[in-house]
């Protein structure tokens, strides 16, 4: 276990709360993340460069987003058919040559799910154009991971292979079975229990963990709540090996995120996670967050902003990891999937009792996790 950087009384500013000690090494860096080099200044700089592309109005906005409270967007019918209209029109302009136009050719209703487009346009602030990018990128992700059959199908967990599976199961990603104080989804990842895999093997299971993962437009309008837990025991010890890509993939999934946290407690994942940022539209860099200090420091900062201790997977007062839910995640998933198998597979015989038991399959497990359900005002959202 590496020694924290020494800390005490962090001061907040531009987004991250920064160590009393400056960190060396962390003003305009060349480093090399999985091969690559990436040119990253300093946390200040970088998201000063975000704000510095938004209006006044749009910075509020993602404030509002990051603090969990902003307002509940409710459209008509009417809007919502011209916001679809209008990405259909944009689709028609991107798609040539695309892996979403060859998936249009198999099955227009697969490739036009209604569902599915809404899940973009609310990820994207319903951004016609953006949606489409996203959504053409979405279908090129999948038929690079999964090939040409799987474009127009749902993913599960028979896609998976054994690389696959134990890169999901190790837990370095995965959600938590509560919510944050305004009811949103917390996506957490911790890099310090990840083993030397493959970029492949990471991103198909994060696929079938992601892409898999718009149950409901409820959560997507709510916005996911990421925290990148880097602390002690849980700093990266691969060198930032494969976060570009894993970066780069999070464009193409319709999380609708809502904030970034990002707790540091060494020299080196702060340089990695600099380049990390750089990375990110100036919209999320305006929603991001850097606490830094230890395991008790980094907790109560969370705590601030909503999420509570107990929200993530870490026990005792040594915080080891507890994969007990994610395991049960996972177990339920392949437990829905075998039931919407067997489901269609009555459909082509018996279409009565398919009608009768499609409203009792309920996909993903939102009902087993723990929603406060509505914007609590709290000290996080004063900071």
């Amino acid at each position: 276990m590496s020694t924290p950087v020494p800390f005490s009384k962090p001061s907040s500013y531009c987004g991250f709360t920064w160590p009393a000690q400056p960190v060396q090494g962390m003003q305009s860096l060349k480093h090399n993340i999985g091969g690559r080099k990436i040119v990253a200044d300093d946390f200040e700089t970088i998201l000063n460069e975000g704000m510095k592309h938004l209006t006044f109005d749009e910075i509020q906005k993602e404030q509002e987003q990051l603090h969990g409270v902003a307002d509940d967007v409710v459209l008509g019918e009417n809007t919502i058919n011209d916001l679809l209209l209008s990405l259909k029109e944009q689709l028609c302009r991107l798609k040539k040559g695309s892996a979403y136009e060859y998936t249009e050719s198999r099955s227009q209703a697969y490739a036009g799910n209604r569902d599915l487009e809404m899940a973009f346009l609310r990820a994207n602030e319903f951004d016609p154009k953006v949606s489409a990018e996203k959504l053409i990128k979405f279908f090129k992700y999948k038929q690079e991971l999964f090939g040409e059959e799987s474009l127009v199908r749902d993913i599960t967990a028979e896609d998976l292979d054994e690389d696959d599976v134990k890169c999901l199961l190790e837990g370095h990603f995965q959600y938590s079975p509560f919510r944050d104080r305004s009811g949103r989804k917390l996506c957490l990842a911790f890099p310090g229990v990840r083993t030397k895999t493959t970029v492949r093997a990471e991103l198909r299971a994060r696929f079938y963990a992601y892409a898999n993962s718009v149950e409901t437009l409820v959560d997507i309008s709510k916005g996911t709540v990421i925290v990148y837990y880097w602390v002690d025991q849980y700093q990266d010890h691969l060198n930032g090996a494969g976060y570009v890509e894993v970066t780069e993939f999070f464009d193409a999934i319709p999380l609708g995120l809502g904030g970034n946290h990002i707790c540091l407690s060494s020299r080196l994942d702060c340089m990695i996670m600099n380049a990390c940022v750089a990375m990110m539209p100036y919209r999320d860099r305006v929603k991001t967050k850097v606490h830094y200090g230890s395991h008790v420091e980094c907790q109560y900062l969370l705590a601030s902003y909503g999420i509570a201790r107990g929200a993530l997977p870490l026990r005792g007062a040594n915080n080891d990891m507890d994969l007990t839910y994610w395991n049960a995640w996972f177990q339920q998933r392949q437990m829905q999937e075998q039931e919407h198998q067997s489901r269609n597979q009555l459909d082509s015989s018996s279409p009565e009792l398919s009608r009768e038991s499609s409203s009792i399959l309920s996909r993903g497990n939102e009902n087993d996790v723990l929603c406060l359900g509505r914007v609590v005002k709290s000290v996080g959202n004063e900071r």
